[in-house]
C-alpha cells in the first residue's frame, strides 16, 4: 500500500469538483492519478466504461493503465468491465468514438504522416497543394509538389486546430484547404488533425440538425462520468474544444 503526503492524498479524495493538480518530474503525479481512478472506479454505480483516461503518448498511456490495474487488483481483486475504460490518446478515443457511432466513418482509414504525404503529392493538384499560393511571393508563386508538401499539411492542420481569423486566411490558402479536405473524404481517410477536428464538430453540433451529433452527445451524457489528461498541453485550441465537449454534459474534469 503506498503511503502519499497530504497534498497527494487530498488530490487522490477530491471526486466531486474539477481537479487540476500540479507537479514537478519525479513527484509521484502518475500514482497519485492512478490511486485518484481507482478510486474513482469504487464510487457506487461508477463503471470502468465512465472513465476516460487521457494520456500523450501510447507509452504513457500502458504505464497508467498497468498501475490502475495494479492498484483495483490489490484492493478490489477482479472487476468486470476494465477493458471498457479507455485510457490513450485523444487521436485514439476520437477515432474509436466515430468509428462506433457514426456509420459514414466505419471504413475510414487513418494516414500517417508519410501516406498523408504521398496522398497529397500523387493529387498535387486536387489536393490543393500546387495551387495553394506562397506569402511572400518572391521565390515562388506556389508551393511545389515534393518540396512542400510537408509545409502545405502543417498548414493545414493549422486551418482546423488553431483560434483562426478567416478573414485573415488568403483567398487562395482557403481554396486549397478546401480541395484538401474534399480530398480526404473522397479517399475516407483521416489525417490525424481530421479525427479530433470531426468528433469536435459533432459535439459542438445542434443535436436536432445533426444525427450523428445527437448519437455522439446522448453517448457522451450518458456514458461518460469523469474525464482525466494526464501530462495536458495546453497549446491547442482543438484539443481543448475536444475536452470541453466531453465535460459539458456534466463529466467530472
Amino acid at each position: 500500500m503506498a503511503s502519499y503526503t497530504p497534498a497527494q492524498q487530498e488530490a487522490i479524495d477530491c471526486l466531486d469538483e474539477p481537479l487540476q493538480i500540479i507537479a514537478c518530474a519525479g513527484s509521484g503525479k502518475t500514482q497519485v492519478i492512478s490511486q485518484r481512478i481507482a478510486a474513482i472506479l469504487a464510487q457506487p454505480g461508477v463503471e470502468p466504461r465512465n472513465v476516460i483516461a487521457f494520456t500523450f503518448t501510447e507509452k504513457a498511456a500502458a504505464e497508467l493503465k498497468d498501475r490502475i490495474l495494479g492498484i483495483v487488483a490489490a484492493e478490489r481483486g477482479e472487476v468486470v468491465g476494465m477493458a471498457e475504460m479507455y485510457i490513450g490518446t485523444m487521436h485514439g478515443y476520437c477515432l474509436d468514438l466515430l468509428q462506433r457511432l457514426v456509420p459514414e466513418t466505419f471504413k475510414f482509414s487513418v494516414l500517417s504522416d508519410i501516406t498523408a504525404r504521398l496522398l497529397v503529392d500523387r493529387n498535387s493538384k486536387k489536393s490543393g497543394l500546387t495551387t495553394c499560393p506562397t506569402l511572400p511571393r518572391a521565390t515562388q508563386s506556389h508551393l511545389k509538389r515534393y518540396q512542400n508538401s510537408s509545409l502545405f499539411l502543417q498548414a493545414m492542420s493549422v486551418l482546423r486546430e488553431d483560434v483562426v481569423d478567416d478573414s485573415q486566411v488568403p483567398e487562395g490558402v482557403a481554396e486549397s484547404f478546401h480541395s484538401y479536405m474534399k480530398l480526404l473524404y473522397n479517399h475516407a481517410s483521416f489525417d490525424y488533425t481530421e479525427m479530433i477536428h470531426l468528433a469536435v464538430q459533432f459535439l459542438e453540433a445542434d443535436p436536432d440538425e445533426d444525427e450523428n451529433a445527437a448519437v455522439v452527445q446522448k453517448h457522451v451524457r450518458d456514458d461518460i462520468g469523469y474525464v482525466v489528461v494526464d501530462e495536458y498541453q495546453d497549446v491547442n485550441p482543438l484539443q481543448e474544444r475536444l475536452i470541453e465537449g466531453l465535460v459539458c454534459h456534466g463529466a467530472n474534469l
